[in-house]
């Protein structure tokens, strides 16, 4: 049933990114990871049972990949997202499997905390400015809803259409909500108790990132296997929209990281984003050849760029500086699902 209903409508989990045993990884937004050390790393793998059906597992690591404690089973694994079904905030994390949503603390220890509402699945979880989020679909494909736990509770904030959605971290206790079509994407700066504040239709293919800037919000686009650019959508009146092709993929920013200050994230290293241009005035250049193509997941200060399925490194972006490099070897018979960064 979760292969007949992924394959129905395939555009639906169309992604960026194709590394090493398709891995995808997403952004979330977590209080945890001081300046001057990066935190332990939380590592979802799939395990292929026996009947066909797959389990999630759950384990930690330290910053450097090495395993902390016994992993955690959480059952069967349903349709979920390809990103963004792990969030975290201090010591704990969440996962959703699709049927239902858990708390995990680095004891070891998980909590059921929500069952998916009927005919319902979660297909990711995101904690954005003091908030636990979850994106939730019918299973008949009518919608693609928005839950927010409140005291304790989900309670439904927000209906939307059929589409990709997913959260990204903006200012001010806002975020952006990206849906993507296969013909369009619409970005939504959107506020808990102000609602929509500013909406833009898109007609490229978004890359799969969001990062609000001081001025901008920015969302790298392509056209085609080759063409990349980036829509620069203004915050203010006073901006213009405007939409920047590079003119080699080796220049192109194909991600953007919602960290203080914002990152574009090219071949060569990392870019700092502060306005409409991009050069390497500013390039921060990787600290070691790249295997696969890159992705990131955000905790504070603290990047983590993951280069493959389950090995990568760590970028202070307060400090505009690397860390440790990490490698975590995926336990038998599993294959790495999700990463997040979980403060121990």
């Amino acid at each position: 049933m979760k292969k007949q209903r992924l394959f129905s409508r395939p555009w639906l989990w169309r992604r960026k990114w194709v590394a090493v045993f398709v891995i995808f990884m997403g952004i979330g937004l977590s209080g945890c990871g001081g300046n001057n050390s990066p935190p332990d790393l939380a590592i979802a793998f799939a395990r292929t049972t026996a009947t066909g059906t797959e389990d999630l597992l759950v384990g930690r690591y330290t910053a450097q990949g090495h395993p902390q404690g016994h992993l955690i089973n959480l059952g069967s694994l349903g349709l979920v997202a390809q990103s963004q079904i792990m969030a975290s905030h201090g010591r704990f994390l969440w996962a959703t499997t699709g049927s239902a949503l858990y708390q995990l603390t680095p004891s070891g220890h998980d909590h059921l905390i929500w069952k998916a509402p009927s005919h319902r699945t979660i297909l990711s979880v995101d904690y954005i400015f003091g908030r636990l989020w979850a994106v939730v679909e019918r299973v008949d494909g009518q919608s693609v809803d928005l839950y927010c736990q409140h005291h304790g509770h989900f309670v439904q904030v927000l209906q939307g259409p059929l589409a990709i959605t997913t959260l990204y971290p903006a200012h001010q206790g806002q975020m952006v909500i990206l849906r993507v079509w296969p013909d369009k994407a619409q970005v939504t700066l959107w506020g808990y108790t102000r609602g929509v504040i500013q909406q833009w239709t898109v007609a490229h293919v978004p890359q799969g990132s969001v990062a609000v800037g001081t001025r901008d919000v920015y969302l790298p686009v392509t056209e085609g296997l080759r063409n990349f650019g980036i829509e620069i959508l203004p915050l203010t009146h006073l901006g213009h929209r405007q939409l920047h092709m590079f003119s080699s993929v080796k220049d192109a920013v194909i991600e953007v990281i919602p960290s203080h200050p914002a990152y574009g994230l090219t071949l060569k290293g990392l870019i700092p984003l502060t306005g409409v241009s991009f050069s390497d005035q500013d390039l921060v250049k990787w600290p070691q050849p790249l295997q696969t193509t890159v992705t990131s997941v955000l905790s504070a200060s603290w990047v983590i760029i993951l280069d493959g399925p389950s090995q990568g490194l760590w970028f202070n972006a307060r400090g505009d500086r690397f860390g440790p490099a990490f490698q975590v070897i995926a336990p038998p018979n599993t294959f790495p699902r999700a990463v997040q960064p979980w403060n121990a």
